[in-house]
């Protein structure tokens, strides 16, 4: 029984840290979160995630087809019209929230 616990108790410890690791943002990065009307299907939410993730400087992209939205955390030096024009390239039309 002591046993159990002890595996429990580290397995609980390990979920609390990924998900700490994951929520964070250093200094020079920033998270924001784009509206893109036209993201309906799981094709589209792929091909926008590749699209920004082409670019230098995007360290990751969760795209939620049903909100039409997706959250983006850069590098201070990718700026919102780099972030918007990637959108464009797929004929989609995108704005900063």
């Amino acid at each position: 029984m002591k046993k159990f616990f002890a595996v429990l108790l580290f397995l609980i410890s390990l979920c609390g840290y990924s998900y700490a690791d994951e929520q964070s943002v250093t200094n020079n990065q920033r998270e924001l979160t784009m509206q893109v009307d036209e993201m309906n299907c799981q094709l589209c939410v792929y091909l926008v995630n590749k699209e920004l993730r082409s670019i230098e400087g995007v360290l990751k992209t969760k795209a939620d087809m049903n909100a039409h939205t997706v959250k983006v955390i850069t590098t201070d030096k990718v700026s919102n019209e780099q972030l918007i024009r990637a959108i464009e390239k797929l004929h989609y039309h995108a704005k900063v929230l």
